[in-house]
């Protein structure tokens, strides 16, 4: 059987070695040792993270693009 693709490739949850600031608002930091998330863009894969409250609305967004997207192709989505 063949493998399975990994969609979601440049998205991930690191747990935060040292102090980060959130990419969406510079003033937040991201303490060391909490969960963030982790978005790589650009051509060079460069990651950008963003702090739990700045995420949840990303979040929110793709899981909604990700219900449309198995409506349009008539799938039921996993519970």
């Amino acid at each position: 059987m063949a493998k399975i693709r990994d969609i979601l490739i440049h998205v991930s949850v690191e747990q935060a070695k040292r102090q980060r600031r959130c990419a969406r608002k510079k003033k937040r930091t991201i303490p060391k040792g909490e969960a963030c998330l982790v978005v790589k863009t650009g051509s060079m894969n460069s990651p950008k993270s963003y702090c739990q409250e700045n995420a949840q609305p990303m979040l929110d967004a793709a899981w909604h693009k990700l219900h449309e997207i198995y409506q349009s192709l008539g799938l039921e989505p996993p519970a």
